[in-house]
């Protein structure tokens, strides 16, 4: 019974891969502008991050069971135009474990990217890598994230540009957002939340507000954006996402606009087989 179910899912996984995601939903005041199914070998560098800089889009890929890690490069069309290992280095895996790069973001030509790495403690020791946009090779500058606040993984990391802030979260569950100076990386504060988030895999910072990602557990068809106002806590459902694909993973956002109308960018990886990249855009 058990190779019967595993055979099934393999199917149905290349089925969906082969014929995409079928009809995707969104929540009123919102719509798909466009979508992206990458290929599997670009999915493994661009499967669990997003972020832009306005001239391109940047990707990062973990597949932590082959400690591999990377990173992508794209034009705003989506069109992968460097590919690069983005490799963690070898120091932080045997020396903490470190094996998975989540959600990143870009600023002033630097990839932040939060790494993390299972131990037989836990998710204890947490760094942000920095990597050249234009190379996408690590920078030798790091970060130690490791403390009371963040003792289970760091999941993501967004850039404020504007005001010089950096924030993440633990993953799950979420009860405050962690502000940090983006310069420095010395912690500011803790902002505690108005409510309890859950399963957050994705941050992104718009006109001053954090705009999150919530992965509802595989499987799952709806998928939330939240919006948090970062001077009081206050928690906004943004929009809802219908995605009819089998056991898909929302991953990172980024909130960026760009000249076709959209918005909100995001990555789903369908386990195994391929990320798909949608467009969203405001139609009010």
């Amino acid at each position: 019974m058990e190779k019967f179910i595993s055979f099934f899912t393999t199917l149905t996984l290349i089925f969906n891969y082969l014929f995409g995601l079928g009809a995707v939903g969104v929540s009123d005041g919102w719509e798909l502008s466009s979508k992206q199914k990458l290929s599997p070998v670009v999915s493994m560098f661009s499967g669990q991050g997003i972020c832009c800089d306005g001239e391109h889009f940047y990707g990062s890929g973990s597949i932590t069971a082959v400690n591999f890690t990377g990173l992508a490069r794209f034009d705003l069309n989506m069109k992968c135009e460097l590919k690069k290992s983005g490799r963690v280095p070898e120091e932080f895996h045997e020396k903490y474990g470190s094996n998975h790069i989540g959600g990143i973001d870009c600023a002033n030509g630097f990839i932040y990217a939060p790494v993390e790495g299972d131990t037989d403690e836990g998710y204890l020791y947490n760094f942000i890598l920095l990597y050249d946009c234009e190379t996408l090779e690590y920078t030798g500058t790091y970060y130690d994230m490791t403390g009371d606040y963040l003792n289970d993984g760091i999941p993501w990391c967004a850039v404020d540009r504007e005001n010089g802030f950096l924030y993440t979260s633990r993953f799950d569950p979420v009860d405050e957002i962690l502000q940090y100076d983006l310069e420095t990386m010395q912690f500011i504060k803790a902002i505690p939340l108005e409510k309890q988030l859950h399963r957050i895999q994705g941050g992104s910072v718009y006109e001053g507000n954090l705009y999150l990602s919530f992965d509802n557990k595989n499987p799952a068809t709806e998928e939330y954006i939240y919006c948090v106002t970062p001077a009081d806590g206050s928690v906004e459902t943004v929009l809802v996402r219908t995605l009819p694909n089998y056991d898909n993973e929302a991953e990172d956002l980024c909130v960026y606009p760009l000249p076709d109308g959209s918005l909100i960018h995001t990555v789903d990886y369908d386990k195994l087989i391929c990320a798909n990249i949608m467009h969203l855009k405001k139609t009010g």
